[in-house]
């Protein structure tokens, strides 16, 4: 199966004292068991490296950990970003997580996030969610 991850639960991955830490180690854990492709978009993994940014010995080792979960970053196409507009227009998220969406429909990947309003979104544009 292929799944598109939102940028919270790769934070949530790589921060133990995340909310969602425990979660998110645990579904990683699961995709990997059963070699489901996952990626992120390279707007959200933007999201992903902000807080890391500022140490860049933590940057390091935040780009590495998620290489290490295997985690490939997906570069947006002119579709992606039309489409990304659209969604951003049609519903109350932010672009970034509208990249998201627009990811993971043209990927043909379910989508994985914590956020309430980016599922609801998800689910109202018919994308798979999980």
């Amino acid at each position: 199966m292929r799944r598109l991850l939102d940028a919270d639960v790769l934070i949530g991955a790589l921060d133990s004292s995340d909310a969602h830490h425990a979660r998110a180690r645990s579904l990683l854990t699961e995709w990997r068991q059963r070699q489901d492709a996952v990626r992120v978009s390279v707007v959200n993994l933007s999201e992903v490296l902000i807080a890391p940014s500022a140490d860049p010995a933590r940057l390091a080792t935040a780009r590495e950990a998620i290489a290490a979960l295997g985690v490939e970053v997906h570069l947006p196409n002119e579709a992606i970003g039309v489409e990304a507009a659209r969604l951003r227009q049609r519903h109350p998220i932010s672009l970034a997580d509208a990249y998201c969406l627009a990811t993971a429909r043209h990927t043909g990947s379910s989508l994985t996030s914590f956020d309430h309003e980016v599922v609801k979104a998800a689910k109202d544009a018919g994308l798979d969610t999980a």
